[in-house]
């Protein structure tokens, strides 16, 4: 027994490791999952950190808490005093966030760890090599870092521990993820059931994380929580969400079936398995899924924290199928766990291989490499990026307080020349071609399918005659 517990802790400690390498292979500085990244966050955060970037609707319109940039803003502040020229800032900001990310590997382990170390194990190597727990563990999306604090608040009032630092990280991450209340709500009333010792803990650890995010809201400058009503009453009430596209009640389905590549029926089969004291996380990943059918704008990062809970409770439930069947098979149970093993990282694999893995669902990091290094020439006093690529040029990458004028979606599908107005204004654009002549060709970046090449003019910049391209006030006027 002392050494299949030693063993056990040796595995544990590779998978571990093995998760970790995976999403350093994994990392980019440069590209991104969704403009989210940039503009929602890495961009305030450098925001707060150094006094400029640009303000999205979003912020304007108060649907967001600043939890997230202010996390960011410390790292950012920090890089830059070290090398404000560099992507130090950068990196420090997104491997923070990566690292944070790391607690939903802790929570899958702590939800197995609930039945037995087996279970743990297996749990742990499913959560670690998943492709899509390794990208969206290095992207910094809210939903990342929501899922990692309630799967961990979830596990501890499953093995009955801590049940107040259950209550503020369960709350904590619905103040990061909002959309992901209901998730928190069926478990939490599944859970707790009447168990009125629970709701104290948990309640008292929910009130810990609300003052957390009313002052994060004050030293924002925004009316407490306020926020979460106008992120309602925008994307849903307002139909501001829909502008990204909708689709039918079922989509997620075929989203499931796609992300958990060909063997998901199995994998949806075995999480049935997991047992009763797991029931409370199953209804919840049902109801988050059945519940985010019903808004007509759909995304597949909405939904991964069910995603997550889901093959979670499907590597539990495969170790349980596994001991039903070793206790058929005398001297089979030694082998139960390699094969499990061997199995699930089969299986994570054949996903890999059906969805093309993280490297076809990222982008942009050509666009963004040409934009810092365009920010790099002293001589450049105004930079110009067609519209098409606004989301992957920030000011945080820039890496200093640059003037960028937004060219008409026009140019870049060559139905219409540079304005005149911008080529007086910016000595600098970025195009696949010669935007205009005058300019030359500096440099290129290329990417898989993109292009990003950076053209100069000599000369100064003349910014009278293009306000209306410059980036913020075109972001205002056009509702971006």
């Amino acid at each position: 027994m002392e050494q299949s517990g030693r063993n056990l802790t040796i595995a544990t400690l590779a998978v571990a490791l093995l998760a970790v390498a995976l999403r350093i292979a994994a990392y980019d500085p440069w590209a991104q999952f969704h403009a989210d990244e940039f503009y929602q966050y890495l961009e305030q955060g450098h925001r707060l950190a150094t006094g400029y970037g640009a303000v999205p609707w979003e912020w304007r319109e108060g649907v967001r808490n600043a939890l997230i940039p202010q996390m960011l803003a410390g790292p950012q502040w920090l890089g830059t005093a070290i090398a404000p020229d560099g992507i130090l800032a950068i990196h420090l900001a997104r491997i923070t966030f990566a690292a944070l990310c790391l607690m939903a590997l802790a929570g899958a382990w702590g939800l197995g760890a609930a039945e037995s170390r087996r279970h743990a194990l297996i749990a742990l190597l499913v959560s670690a090599v998943w492709f899509d727990g390794v990208r969206f563990s290095v992207y910094i999306l809210s939903e990342s870092l929501a899922t990692g604090l309630i799967v961990c608040g979830a596990a501890l009032v499953l093995a009955d521990r801590r049940l107040s630092l259950a209550g503020f990280l369960l709350a904590l991450g619905v103040l990061v993820r909002l959309q992901y209340a209901p998730f928190v709500g069926i478990f939490v009333l599944l859970a707790a059931g009447r168990d009125w010792r629970l709701w104290r803990a948990l309640i008292l650890g929910g009130i810990a994380a609300l003052a957390l995010g009313v002052a994060s809201d004050l030293a924002n400058g925004q009316m407490p929580l306020r926020w979460a009503w106008a992120n309602v009453a925008q994307n849903i009430g307002a139909g501001r969400a829909a502008r990204f596209g909708t689709s039918g009640p079922f989509d997620y389905l075929a989203m499931l079936y796609a992300g958990l590549g060909p063997f998901s029926p199995l994998v949806l089969i075995a999480a049935c398995f997991a047992g009763k004291r797991y029931r409370p996380l199953l209804a919840a990943a049902t109801v988050t899924i059945l519940a985010h059918s019903l808004i007509g704008h759909k995304e597949y990062r909405f939904i991964w924290l069910a995603v997550f809970t889901l093959l979670t409770l499907a590597a539990i439930g495969s170790v349980n199928l596994a001991d039903r069947w070793s206790a058929r098979k005398p001297g089979a149970a030694r082998y139960a766990l390699p094969v499990l093993c061997l199995g699930w990282c089969g299986i994570a694999l054949s996903a890999v291989l059906s969805t093309g893995g993280a490297a076809t669902q990222r982008s942009g990091g050509e666009i963004t490499r040409a934009g810092h290094a365009a920010a790099r020439l002293p001589q450049i006093c105004g930079l110009a990026v067609p519209l098409q690529w606004h989301n992957n040029v920030i000011a945080a990458y820039l890496r200093r307080d640059l003037q960028i004028y937004e060219i008409p979606e026009a140019m870049l599908q060559g139905k219409a020349p540079l304005p005149p107005a911008i080529a007086r204004a910016a000595n600098a654009v970025l195009a696949p071609s010669p935007p205009a002549p005058g300019f030359a060709l500096h440099s290129c970046q290329t990417g898989h399918t993109t292009k990003a090449c950076l053209y100069l003019r000599p000369g100064a910049c003349d910014p009278a005659p293009a306000r209306q391209f410059e980036r913020q006030t075109y972001m205002n006027a056009n509702d971006l």
